[in-house]
């Protein structure tokens, strides 16, 4: 058990933690979540994940707080290349300004950290700090033909996730856990005009940001058992998170003109600028928010004394995600809405672990994901779809108290039609195409008592 340096120990491991919070997000995971939240599970397409095995697997199971002695904190960091773009193929907007979008995103610096503290010999206290949703896309050709939806779109989130785990017997363990959440939005898009089916102009738009943002608070919780040696099932949930978006919404765009009823919502004289912008009568808005929760379970079991085989099946309900109204907060009326209407997401994976060396583990992996965004609800604020991963990493000691984790993965996209104004796509009928790179790198390190070891080698 660590020592009397406990609290000089816990400042070093505080200040590790800390670092965690400067970052940009995107996201690679269905929808706007984000799944690069460990270095060691990352080499095998998350394979494994709930199992425990690794001190990040905090994220999807709180009871991996149990999974080191004595003191560790475990920092993780994954740059994100995305290789993505927008191609229009028809509708009055691909007819009247420049077709394609050029790329849609940056490369992107995802952080995550991980500690724990061994309070006796069953009792474990862990912590993680990390961000579970962000995106971020803005096309290189600011003038696309999807300009007037959507130019630039922004999900930024940080989540606190404080967890208590206890070993109920040496097979099985147990864990709960809490999350404080801070998420904020930016969403901004490109003028337009209004005409109609004469070609006459009935109204000019000239585009819209909106931008909001909230904290949320929600719980987590899951379950280890080792039926047998070498054997690990785990089970994680994490809770949906409400929140309540305060913001502002100036301007008008092609959305804006949807929320308000379309043609239904323009006076009759051309050229009257009859559309209420969304800042008419105060620029300050209100949107409801509830994020997804989350099941992942996890399988590891040692095959011999140098290969291990991972699963993992994992459970996101972004159905409960309809369309988000923006709503004036003088008014009361809605000024502008996010369409979502997402499905539920899916994501499967399987993986192996090669011991190497007494000091070295190789990995690799392979992961299919089910996008909840679909035909009829991809957009150009988000042309998800879904992907197959392929991973490579692995893990070697540096010293007696310190390992190191490396993955790379490579996302394939599938090719998704966008559809505007349905069903003929009369707005925008454009393809979202591309791919993903990810290479994260991790350092755990262990503070005091007992060395961390290398699984499976004990």
């Amino acid at each position: 058990m660590p020592g009397g340096n406990a609290f000089k120990r816990w400042s070093v491991a505080g200040a590790a933690l800390c670092a965690g919070l400067v970052a940009s997000t995107s996201a690679h995971a269905g929808a706007f979540a984000i799944r690069e939240q460990s270095s060691y599970y990352q080499g095998m397409s998350f394979a494994g994940a709930a199992a425990g095995d690794d001190l990040s697997a905090m994220f999807w199971n709180s009871a991996a707080a149990a999974s080191a002695p004595g003191i560790n904190v475990s920092a993780h960091a994954a740059l994100v290349v995305p290789h993505r773009e927008i191609e229009a193929t028809g509708g009055a907007l691909a007819a009247a300004l420049e077709d394609d979008s050029g790329e849609i995103g940056d490369p992107t610096f995802v952080p995550a950290t991980y500690a724990n503290y061994q309070v006796s010999e069953r009792l474990f206290l862990g912590v993680g700090l990390n961000s579970g949703y962000g995106f971020n896309t803005k096309p290189d050709n600011e003038d696309w033909a999807g300009s007037a939806l959507a130019i630039t779109s922004e999900v930024f989130s940080v989540n606190l996730n404080p967890n208590l785990a206890y070993q109920v017997t040496d097979e099985l363990t147990v864990g709960v856990g809490a999350q404080v959440q801070y998420f904020d939005v930016r969403l901004r898009s490109g003028p337009a005009t209004i005409t109609d089916s004469s070609g006459a102009v009935i109204d000019t738009l000239p585009g819209r940001e909106t931008e909001g943002d909230d904290w949320g608070v929600g719980a987590t919780a899951g379950v280890i058992w080792n039926p047998m040696p070498g054997t690990r099932l785990g089970v994680g949930f994490r809770s949906a998170i409400e929140v309540e978006l305060d913001g502002t919404c100036e301007g008008a765009g092609l959305s804006t003109f949807k929320a308000q009823g379309g043609a239904s919502a323009i006076s009759s004289s051309p050229g009257t600028g009859s559309l209420a912008a969304c800042d008419a009568q105060s620029p300050d808005v209100t949107a409801d928010l509830t994020l997804p929760e989350l099941v992942t379970v996890g399988l590891s079991h040692q095959v011999s004394d140098r290969w291990r085989v991972l699963g993992t099946v994992e459970w996101s309900n972004w159905s409960r995600l309809g369309t988000v109204q923006i709503v004036n907060d003088e008014s009361g009326e809605p000024v502008d809405a996010l369409p979502l209407n997402y499905d539920d997401g899916w994501f499967f994976s399987g993986g192996v672990e090669y011991a190497y060396s007494p000091s070295t583990i190789l990995r690799t992996g392979i992961g299919y994901e089910i996008s909840p965004i679909y035909d009829e609800t991809r957009d150009v604020l988000l042309p998800d779809n879904d992907r197959l991963w392929l991973s490579a990493g692995f893990s070697t000691k540096l010293s007696e108290s310190t390992k190191l984790d490396f993955g790379y993965s490579h996302l394939f996209i599938e090719d998704g039609p966008v559809c505007e104004a349905e069903p003929d796509c009369g707005t925008l009928e454009a393809e979202g195409t591309g791919d993903i790179d990810i290479v994260t790198l991790g350092l755990t390190h262990n503070f005091g008592g007992p060395e961390p070891e290398l699984e499976p080698l004990k």
